[in-house]
């Protein structure tokens, strides 16, 4: 049997969960011209907020909703990526969407967090420097928060309204409404209402503050 790795891996493949060396013309154009648009999407003026939505919209899955992204930022293939209807996330994002990544609506990512989803072979070295790699999805659900250069790793879950302490790693799945810091991040707590932040408002100032402008 001939073996030609230049055509052995499709974008499918990748998104299947199955190994593959990317380089095929496929992932290797699909890659490059999201590149290209990334580039253009860093290097665009902030206050061109037109054609910053156009180019993400070109970057991204069309399946995503209007969102924020500041730059500078790195998504590999774009398509792989789906972000919700009012999702910020900050400057200096890093996502390596081999396989799918799903970011819900109004989720909030701090600055300089990676979200990865592919992986290499760890026991097997020769397989490793071969250039073969596996991906897993990476989910984060509605209204989460990311803090400051949190990592997710490959396979990872995090529920709606979940937080993640600031310099966090990722390494398995969070809970709905859990509170979760550290290297790697467990739970530490579920939201005390106690302790809401509202407290803290002067008086006659609402939460919801913006209205329809949020």
């Amino acid at each position: 049997m001939s073996f030609d790795p230049r055509t052995y891996s499709s974008l499918d493949d990748l998104r299947a969960e199955k190994w593959h060396i990317p380089i095929s013309p496929e992932i290797s154009e699909h890659a490059a011209r999201i590149a290209e648009l990334v580039y253009d999407y860093n290097h665009t003026r902030p206050t061109n907020e037109e054609e910053l939505a156009r180019l993400l919209g070109e970057i991204l899955n069309p399946a995503s909703g209007k969102c924020f992204i500041k730059q500078p930022m790195i998504i590999e293939y774009g398509a792989n990526t789906t972000v919700g209807e009012g999702a910020f996330i900050n400057f200096g994002v890093r996502i390596l969407d081999t396989a799918e990544v799903t970011i819900g609506a109004r989720a909030l990512l701090g600055p300089n967090c990676q979200i990865i989803t592919v992986t290499h072979p760890v026991d097997d070295a020769e397989m490793r420097v071969a250039d073969w790699e596996i991906a897993h999805p990476v989910s984060i659900g509605e209204e989460a928060w990311l803090g400051a250069g949190v990592i997710v790793l490959p396979g990872v879950s995090i529920g709606e309204r979940a937080v993640i302490g600031a310099g966090s790693v990722v390494t398995c799945d969070i809970p709905a409404g859990a509170i979760a810091v550290g290297n790697p991040a467990r739970v530490v707590r579920y939201p005390d209402p106690a302790r809401f932040e509202r407290s803290q408002l002067p008086e006659g100032v609402p939460v919801d503050a913006r209205g329809e402008d949020s």
